[in-house]
């Protein structure tokens, strides 16, 4: 699981028709201190985080589509979560989603 923050969403009028009902999602990866680190991966999103939102995600597009009934949908990764806040106590902070 990795930590990230949607940045923006991807409207396509035509796409793989796998890809048919998922909303995709730009996420960029986040350390634990809410520093982006690596490249943005556009995503699957079952869960409708908004831009901004800090999420859990995972690299695995196959997840979306056992919650979807679809096999095979060609997807690097999908949103399994929406982080409300951190608490990272041993530092004195808090980093809100």
């Amino acid at each position: 699981m990795k930590f990230g923050r949607v940045i923006g969403n991807v409207v396509s009028t035509i796409k793989n028709e796998k890809l048919y009902g998922i909303r995709l999602a730009v996420v960029e990866p986040i350390d634990p201190d809410g520093n982006a680190i690596g490249n943005s991966e556009i995503v699957g999103d079952y869960l409708g985080a908004a831009v901004g939102n800090l999420v859990i995600w995972i690299a695995d597009g196959e997840a979306i589509g056992k919650v979807v009934g679809k096999q095979n949908v060609p997807l690097r990764g999908s949103i399994v979560g929406i982080i409300d806040k951190v608490d990272l106590k041993n530092q004195n902070r808090i980093i809100k989603g």
